[in-house]
């Protein structure tokens, strides 16, 4: 048991593993009253004049809600999240990280304006939105066996946002939108053209970071495949000027197929 647990936590890219395990960690050690909630969400007057700088790191740790809340919240994270550093962005970890920067830039400071503190849940909503423009004929699953294309699963997400916790968590969730669109709309605003500056990933982070992530073999400088228990999965082309080498085949998944992740019995939870 204890075997497949590290196993399992080995095979999940770097990255997401730190979000995971970070979030995780929080996540049980607030439910346990180790750690307090009010030392990890991001209060701007505190980070801003009493120096707390760890607050808008941390806050990207907490989920709220209830504790079933929190449990589907990490595992839709986790697997969108690993979705899109294994596929989207080809296990180029540095790539990815920057990538999750710049939306955790814009969301801290929009932030700012709705009052909200807790930051996994928009990341969350960035994470799908962009997933969703990668797969948008895909077939997800939501509560109650409802089917829809992705391309609708931000909205959905929003929506039940809105529904169950209110104007408030809609409103900070919706910070996530807004960033994955700037990042949309900064990497094809010029079709054809090298995405714009802003969103390429700095020297020093792909000094930093330099290997691609296999599956199986871990960290490795082969950026053409990684390896999979069920086969060999190629990437898609790289994006002019990302850097990223291309592939002669693609990993994506016929559109229109069906997915979906079950939580609990007899639920549904949309997924990759």
């Amino acid at each position: 048991m204890a075997n497949e647990i590290v196993d399992f936590i080995y095979s999940v890219p770097p990255i997401t593993r730190v979000f995971l395990l970070g979030t995780i960690g929080t996540t049980f050690g607030t439910l346990l009253n180790v750690i307090s909630p009010a030392w990890l969400i991001n209060y701007w007057p505190l980070t801003a004049y009493k120096l707390q700088l760890w607050r808008p790191f941390t806050a990207f740790f907490i989920v709220g809600g209830d504790p079933m809340s929190k449990l589907m919240e990490i595992y839709m994270f986790y697997t969108y999240s690993k979705d899109l550093e294994m596929e989207k962005f080809r296990g180029y970890t540095a790539d990815y990280l920057y990538f999750l920067t710049l939306l955790g830039s814009v969301i801290a400071g929009l932030n700012y304006f709705t009052g909200g503190v807790a930051y996994l849940a928009p990341l969350l909503v960035a994470l799908t939105h962009t997933w969703s423009q990668y797969n948008p004929e895909r077939i997800v699953r939501f509560y109650f066996g409802i089917t829809f294309k992705a391309k609708y699963l931000p909205a959905v997400l929003l929506a039940f946002k809105l529904l169950i916790e209110g104007q408030s968590s809609f409103l900070i969730s919706a910070t996530g939108v807004v960033a994955s669109y700037l990042y949309q709309h900064l990497e094809t605003s010029q079709p054809g053209s090298p995405p714009s500056p802003i969103i390429q990933t700095p020297q020093w982070m792909k000094k930093l970071l330099p290997a691609a992530w296999s599956v199986e073999s871990g960290w490795t400088t082969d950026t053409r495949h990684v390896q999979r228990s069920f086969g060999r999965a190629y990437y898609p082309s790289a994006p002019a000027g990302s850097g990223r080498p291309a592939s002669t085949s693609s990993n994506s998944r016929p559109e229109g197929s069906s997915v979906s992740f079950r939580w609990g019995r007899g639920h549904r939870l949309g997924g990759s």
